[in-house]
């Protein structure tokens, strides 16, 4: 059996009742950042601690209940309910008291304390994602107030699961990397945790070891790595006199990480994801496009389309895996020179590989 049925070739697609809807309509959208939702989570489920068992079971339940929630969407059965809300919530109290300090009461954690924790926060990013979709979409067409409340309270399960896989596998996943680390300094900034990074001695440059890490590869580890490149180069402007903020995004333009270090400037957070996304939509550097966007260039008038997200001045960056672009970093809160020095250097951690 075929897995293409060509029906979706003109741009519309069926939802379950039979209604045929342009691809581009909210209604996709929402579907698939739902979609993205339980694949991410579904990235979380082989890193997950063994126990408590539950934790595992929880994530298969959400990824179910997701399916079951997107039917509603598309025309289907009616699956979000007040009594289904009220389930959500008694189990993040449950998880709650599990955890040191309750959810609200704790500082945001950034991610990157466990595998199974990043790829947790991760997935919450794209459920409070779906929820702004699904607001939005319910101002065109009508979603019962249970859909939004589902989706309200399903970010604060995901985030809860998060912060409880950082407790129970983060402490051996960083005595781990602790015991492989070898031939490498450690770099000790105030406001960031210290990390371990392999140098040349002769120089300010950064050298590695002999493999690039997988970003954008669908490996184990993309956003804890991510997590792991901002915070070397928010390091390294640290070395070199300011504060930055830095960002990964994937293949697709989609965050992965964003990193503000102390006292960076708040703009700063905002370009820097841009500058990511303008790496990975151009396939070049903010440097390269830079002349391309002037008056009279061949790409003139770039840097007011896609909503105003695409930078056209330095530090930002694409990531290449054997020719093929698999997601961006950007970095922003110094002069231009400095932020585009930045971004070499994070390229250097990249093609030369790093070693947590």
């Amino acid at each position: 059996m075929n897995q293409y049925t060509k029906q979706g070739d003109t741009g519309f697609s069926s939802t379950m009742n039979r209604m045929m809807i342009e691809k581009s309509s909210p209604v996709f959208h929402l579907l698939g950042t739902l979609e993205e939702f339980t694949g991410a989570l579904g990235m979380a489920r082989p890193w997950l601690p063994a126990q408590p068992p539950q934790l595992l079971d929880i994530v298969r339940q959400v990824q179910d209940d997701t399916a079951a929630l997107s039917g509603e969407i598309a025309g289907g059965p009616g699956f979000a309910t007040r009594e289904r809300v009220a389930n959500l919530e008694k189990a993040i109290e449950s998880l709650s008291g599990m955890l040191p300090q309750p959810i609200g009461e704790a500082p945001e954690a950034v991610p990157g304390a466990s595998r199974a924790g990043a790829a947790l926060d991760l997935a919450r990013a794209i459920a409070r994602r779906a929820e702004r979709e699904a607001v939005a979409l319910s101002q065109r067409r009508g979603l019962s107030r249970d859909i939004l409340a589902w989706l309200n309270r399903i970010s604060d399960l995901v985030y809860a699961m998060a912060r409880l896989a950082d407790q129970l596998s983060g402490q051996s996943e960083r005595a781990a990397a602790s015991n492989s680390a070898s031939a490498s300094q450690t770099l000790s900034v105030p406001g960031i945790q210290p990390v371990q990074f392999t140098r040349s001695d002769a120089s300010d440059e950064v050298s590695g070891g002999d493999a690039p890490l997988p970003y954008g590869s669908g490996g184990p580890g993309f956003a804890a790595q991510a997590v792991e490149l901002c915070s070397k180069v928010l390091a390294q402007a640290r070395k070199m006199g300011f504060r930055a903020s830095a960002a990964v995004c994937d293949s697709g333009g989609f965050p992965v990480c964003s990193i503000r270090d102390d006292g960076a400037l708040l703009a700063s957070v905002d370009i820097a994801a841009n500058k990511a996304f303008t790496s990975v939509s151009m396939k070049m550097s903010t440097k390269q496009l830079a002349p391309l966007a002037q008056p009279g260039a061949s790409l003139y008038g770039i840097q007011f389309t896609n909503g105003g997200r695409i930078v056209i001045f330095g530090g930002g960056v694409p990531l290449e895996q054997g020719g093929t672009v698999v997601g961006g970093f950007g970095v922003s809160g110094g002069t231009e020179e400095q932020d585009t020095r930045l971004a070499d250097i994070a390229l250097q951690f990249y093609k030369g590989g790093f070693h947590s």
